[in-house]
C-alpha cells in the first residue's frame, strides 16, 4: 500500500508538472499572439498597443490601449485582459476575457455615459487549431453628447476568427438606437430624431491568399428606421430592409453582387412598397484592387491622394473590361409597378488612350406608369424652376400648374422624338449607346431625336 501510495503521488506530481509546463507554454504563445493581434488590428483610424503582460503558470493578465483617432476626434479605451491557459485545458487552449474602460481624460459625456459599466466586454476561447470563438457585448446606455441625446439598446456579436485573422464568420445584433438633436435657432423649435430598431447582420468573409481585400458574403437586416427632420419636413419611415452582398474572386478578377429590398417606405401621403435594387460589379482586376486596398489604408482622409490612387493602374483595371450593372430598380405604388435597369461597360483597348465616346457601352431601360414618370420629372423640374426664378411670386397652386405644363411638354417631346413609347397608361423606353452611336427603342437616334432628348432634360 505504501509503495502504491508513493507511485500515485509521483504520478500526480508528474501530471501536475506537465500541466503547469503546458499552461506556461500556452501562456507564452498567447503573449506572442497579443503582439501579433495588436499589429494586425492597428489600421487607421485604430491603433492598438500592448502596455503590459504578466505571465503566470495557469493564468496571465495583460493591458492594452486602444486609440480611435479620426482627425476630428480622439477617443481612448484601456482594456484589461484576464487569461486562463491551464492546466491541461480540454475543450480549448485558453480563454481570454477583455474588459474595456473609457479613459478618464476622455470627453466628459463619454465618461458619464459609462460611469458604472464597461462599454465593451470581449470573451475569446482559443481552440487547439488556434482559431478563436468570440463573444462581444456592449451594454445599453443613455447619454447626452453635445446637442444630441443618444439612447443605445446594446450590442452583441458572436463570431469565429482564424488564427491568422484571414477569416471571420458570425453574426451581430443591435436592438435599437435613438438619436435626438436639439433644435437650433433656424429650426423653428423642431427637433430632429432618428429611431433604428431590429438591426442584425450575418457575415462570412475571408482574405484570399496573397490579397489584402476580403471576399465572401454579408447580410444586413433592419426592421425599421424612422427619421424626423429638423426643418419641419414630414417624417419618413422605412420598414423591412434586407441587403445581401456577395463578393468572389474568380481567377484574377473580382465579382460583386448586392441585392437590396425594402418592404415599405412612407413619407406624408406617399407610400412605396416592395422596393428592390439589384447591383453587380463585374471583372474588377484583383491585382489593382489588392494594391488599392493596401495603399488606401495609409491615405484615409486625403481626397486628392485617394483620387490619385484610383487613377493609378487604370490601364490594368480597364484591361479586364469591368462592368457596372444595375440589374433592377423596382418599386410599387398606388399607380402600379415601376422598373428601371442600366449598365455601363468598358469595351475599348486599354493599351490606347481613353476615348469615352467610343470605349464605353451603356444601356438604360425603363417601364413605369405614366403618373410615376410625371412625378419623377416634376420633382426635378420644380427644383430647376425655383432656382431660375428666385424672384418670381407664385403661390403653390400656380407653381404646381406651371410645373405640370412643363412636364407634359417635355414628355410629349420625348414621345415624338421616339425616345419614349406610350402604351395606354404606361411609358417604356430602351436606350443603348455603343460605338459612339445612340439607339432608342431599337432605332438609331437622328439629329432631331438628339435635340428632343436635350430639350427634354430639366
Amino acid at each position: 500500500m505504501k509503495k502504491l501510495g508513493i507511485g500515485i503521488a509521483a504520478a500526480v506530481a508528474v501530471l501536475a508538472a506537465g500541466g503547469a509546463t503546458t499552461g506556461y507554454l500556452v501562456g507564452n504563445n498567447i503573449e506572442q499572439g497579443f503582439a501579433t493581434a495588436a499589429k494586425e488590428w492597428s489600421k487607421p483610424p485604430l491603433l492598438v498597443q500592448v502596455q503590459d503582460y504578466q505571465k503566470g503558470i495557469f493564468s496571465s493578465t495583460a493591458q492594452t490601449l486602444w486609440t480611435v483617432d479620426t482627425g476630428e476626434e480622439k477617443l481612448q479605451f484601456t482594456a484589461q485582459h484576464a487569461i486562463s491557459h491551464g492546466p491541461l485545458p480540454i475543450a480549448h487552449l485558453a480563454e481570454i476575457v477583455s474588459t474595456f474602460a473609457i479613459n478618464p481624460d476622455a470627453p466628459p459625456e463619454w465618461v458619464v455615459a459609462f460611469k458604472d459599466k464597461a462599454p465593451l466586454v470581449w470573451k475569446s476561447k482559443v481552440g487547439w487549431s488556434k482559431n478563436t470563438q468570440n463573444e462581444v457585448t456592449s451594454p445599453a446606455f443613455n447619454g447626452e453628447f453635445g446637442a444630441d441625446k443618444l439612447a443605445f439598446g446594446g450590442f452583441k456579436s458572436d463570431f469565429e476568427m482564424s488564427s491568422d485573422f484571414s477569416r471571420i464568420k458570425g453574426d451581430a445584433s443591435m436592438p435599437s438606437l435613438l438619436v435626438q438633436s436639439k433644435p437650433g435657432e433656424e429650426d423653428d423649435g423642431q427637433a430632429s430624431e432618428m429611431l433604428m430598431s431590429g438591426n442584425t447582420m450575418r457575415f462570412d468573409m475571408h482574405q484570399p491568399t496573397g490579397q489584402e481585400f476580403m471576399v465572401g458574403s454579408l447580410q444586413w437586416d433592419l426592421a425599421s428606421l424612422k427619421v424626423t427632420p429638423k426643418n419641419g419636413d414630414a417624417p419618413a419611415e422605412l420598414a423591412g430592409l434586407k441587403m445581401v452582398a456577395d463578393t468572389q474572386l474568380a481567377a484574377e478578377v473580382v465579382n460583386t453582387t448586392i441585392n437590396t429590398s425594402v418592404k415599405s417606405f412612407v413619407q406624408k401621403d406617399h407610400k412605396i412598397d416592395d422596393i428592390a435594387v439589384d447591383l453587380g460589379l463585374h471583372n474588377l482586376d484583383a491585382g489593382w484592387l489588392n494594391q488599392f486596398t493596401k495603399e488606401s489604408q495609409k491615405i484615409q482622409g486625403d481626397p486628392q491622394a485617394m483620387q490619385m490612387l484610383l487613377m493609378q493602374g487604370m490601364q490594368q483595371l480597364l484591361a479586364r473590361k469591368p462592368e457596372l450593372e444595375v440589374k433592377r430598380i423596382s418599386w410599387r405604388t398606388a399607380e402600379g409597378t415601376a422598373e428601371v435597369a442600366a449598365s455601363l461597360a468598358y469595351q475599348g483597348d486599354s493599351s490606347k488612350p481613353l476615348n469615352p465616346m467610343m470605349d464605353f457601352k451603356a444601356m438604360l431601360r425603363l417601364d413605369m406608369p405614366k403618373p410615376v414618370l410625371q412625378s419623377l420629372y416634376a420633382g426635378k423640374v420644380r427644383e430647376t424652376y425655383l432656382l431660375e426664378n428666385e424672384d418670381a411670386e407664385l403661390d403653390e397652386k400656380q407653381l404646381a400648374s406651371v410645373v405640370q405644363e412643363d412636364v407634359n411638354a417635355r414628355l410629349s417631346g420625348l414621345v415624338q422624338a421616339g425616345l419614349l413609347v406610350e402604351n395606354s397608361d404606361r411609358m417604356t423606353s430602351q436606350l443603348q449607346w455603343a460605338d459612339g452611336k445612340l439607339q432608342a427603342n431599337g432605332k438609331p437616334l437622328d439629329q432631331n431625336g438628339m435635340m428632343g432628348l436635350l430639350s427634354a432634360m430639366p
